[in-house]
């Protein structure tokens, strides 16, 4: 396994941890619902314990729907795997099998659109290197034996390059400086994804030393595809 794709392995770690920490939270907050609604009741507060009876009941429908779909999950980390084997195989470069092209790209997309517009920034913030514009830092694999065009004045950072790459269909030669620029790109999605890892480990602590504040808004990227998920995310939320 390449250096590479065992960044982009984090991918496959957060989406792991997501479920993990979705289904704590929500059991989490079901028992923080309950004991509000027993506090309710004790005094006499019984607007609230309806809403609470009302909040426990949707926690224990989405914590048993969630639990039904586990294969949902496993399919989707399988379904990161094969993505980031994908994407890494861009460090082939002018060597990549052609077959592999639109697996990488479409790898990329993949990636490119389930990180947050901070993580998008990022990349547009880095400027686009002089060296990095001469065609001879591409390849195309369909057609070796051609000439790349230079990068055009309108592509002025690396997002945009991995842009005009995906849409040329073409892969940034080895040690080319479009190729680190590139390569250095890729591990700033890959970088999202341990942050992301870490963040949640973090919650869960919390969740399981009881510290955590069960009503706090909960932002999390590429979320699961899953209604229930998102609901146990929202539900009480102040």
């Amino acid at each position: 396994m390449t250096q590479l794709e065992q960044m982009l392995k984090h991918w496959q770690t957060m989406a792991q941890v997501q479920v993990r920490f979705i289904e704590a939270l929500g059991q989490y907050k079901l028992h923080v619902a309950q004991a509000e609604l027993v506090q309710a009741a004790a005094a006499g507060e019984w607007a609230v314990a309806r809403i609470k009876a009302e909040l426990v009941q949707e926690l224990q429908t989405s914590l048993r729907r969630l639990n039904r779909a586990r294969h949902t999950t496993a399919r989707r980390v399988e379904r990161l795997e094969r993505h980031a084997r994908a994407l890494a195989r861009i460090r082939s470069g002018e060597d990549l099998d052609p077959a592999d092209l639109p697996l990488v790209w479409g790898a990329y997309t993949v990636f490119e659109r389930a990180v947050p517009a901070a993580t998008l920034e990022r990349l547009m913030a880095m400027p686009l290197a002089a060296s990095s514009r001469p065609g001879a830092n591409f390849a195309d694999v369909r057609r070796p034996t051609r000439s790349c065009p230079a990068v055009p004045d309108t592509v002025d950072n690396v997002h945009a390059l991995l842009a005009w790459l995906k849409r040329r269909g073409l892969v940034p030669r080895r040690g080319s400086a479009a190729y680190r620029q590139a390569l250095q790109a890729i591990g700033t999605l890959a970088d999202f994804a341990a942050a992301e890892v870490t963040s949640l480990t973090s919650a869960l602590r919390g969740i399981e030393q009881g510290t955590y504040d069960a009503w706090q808004p909960v932002v999390l990227a590429a979320l699961p595809d899953s209604i229930d998920a998102r609901k146990i995310i929202k539900l009480g939320t102040k």
